[in-house]
């Protein structure tokens, strides 16, 4: 088992989609020729090693054959106990518009046999001017006028739901129930719960070559619509911690996610968390490193290191990461927040409220994200 304790990079599980495109190659994705590639799935279950000792062994199996290197018990308490590495992190490329959709939460997709509800979070990479997001029902629409919109599957139902234009840099969390989509012209980093469950609930009334429309999952979707989550941009905080620049993005019991930028030869050490982290690079080149190993990293990799380890990174070239874990809220999150000056509404819009309540760190007088 001990062999498994250090950083292993990934190869992305990627699928065609007919929204997708070939723009990922521009964020390091090597790409299979002739397809519109839609989604790499950084973290996938089927994702593999890339490298190394444990070269095409996928992250499905090691979670389950190692827990406490690649799942930890705060990664079981996100995932309800299930063995499964705690982190879904994708890199989307949405040329066309993406279905109308909506996710169970824990509790529904608990009850239906499917896991891990789905809470996700997206990070904007590249916006065509006019994108838009669609995020939750416009104020003023009934249930029931987005329902019957959605039976007629000709993607009207995209006109009731509120329009966010997209800028690069742009974080918005997503919780389960929300009705959304999100327009063309969009790449973006998403990060949610470890589960692959959507609801389509209007396709824009597409077909396949062969006049096949898509499944549509209006009797498991549209029950699940919460009427009231209307997702809005999150205010990102800087914290305050040595030479590099690093961004607090979005924060829940599920996940986190901060932004590292550090210039050509700066080194940070992150301190070992109870989970484990994933380290994406979006630009420029450098190392990861934890005690006996070290892993270098370009543009569109990712690495994985395990539970409890403690990590070094360091830049050959200007460089971009995001980094993703299970947080202990108070301890890797609010506290950190606080020491960089952040107010406690500022910090609760993070999201720190989804999925559970939070007393522990966060004042109990104040209101919710």
């Amino acid at each position: 088992m001990t062999r498994l304790a250090q950083p292993l990079t990934l190869r992305p599980r990627l699928d065609a989609k007919p929204w997708g495109g070939r723009r990922l190659a521009e964020w390091g994705i090597a790409l299979p020729s002739n397809e519109r590639i839609g989604e790499a799935l950084l973290t996938a279950p089927e994702a593999t090693v890339a490298s190394g000792d444990f070269a095409g062994a996928t992250l499905g199996e090691l979670a389950r054959l190692a827990p406490e290197t690649w799942i930890g018990a705060r990664g079981l308490e996100a995932t309800g106990g299930r063995k499964l590495f705690p982190l879904l992190n994708k890199l989307i490329d949405a040329q066309a518009d993406l279905s109308v959709q909506v996710h169970p939460d824990d509790r529904a997709a608990s009850a239906a046999s499917l896991g891990t509800g789905k809470t996700e979070t997206y990070h904007i990479l590249a916006a065509e001017p006019g994108s838009v997001l669609y995020l939750g029902l416009a104020p003023g629409v009934r249930e029931e006028d987005f329902a019957t919109a959605c039976l007629r599957a000709d993607g009207t139902a995209a006109r009731l739901l509120r329009r966010l234009a997209v800028t690069p840099g742009m974080t918005i969390l997503i919780p389960a129930g929300t009705a959304h989509a999100a327009g063309a012209g969009i790449v973006l980093y998403e990060i949610q719960q470890p589960s692959n469950v959507t609801y389509r609930l209007d396709d824009w009334g597409r077909v396949d070559a062969g006049g096949k429309p898509r499944a549509l999952h209006h009797a498991e979707g549209l029950p699940l619509v919460d009427p009231s989550s209307r997702p809005e941009p999150i205010a990102p905080i800087p914290l305050c911690d040595g030479p590099a620049a690093r961004t607090l993005l979005v924060a829940t019991r599920y996940f986190a996610l901060e932004r590292i930028v550090l210039a050509a030869g700066e080194h940070l050490q992150l301190a070992a968390v109870a989970s484990p982290q994933a380290l994406t690079c979006l630009a420029g080149t450098g190392a990861i490193e934890t005690s006996g190993a070290s892993v270098f990293v370009t543009m569109g990799a990712t690495v994985v290191v395990p539970v409890g380890m403690a990590t070094g990174l360091s830049a050959n070239e200007d460089a971009v990461l995001l980094r993703s874990w299970v947080p202990d809220l108070a301890r890797e999150v609010v506290n950190p927040a606080r020491a960089a000056g952040a107010s406690e509404s500022t910090i609760r819009q993070l999201g720190l409220s989804v999925g559970q309540p939070i007393t522990s760190g966060v004042d109990e007088g104040g209101d919710g994200a």
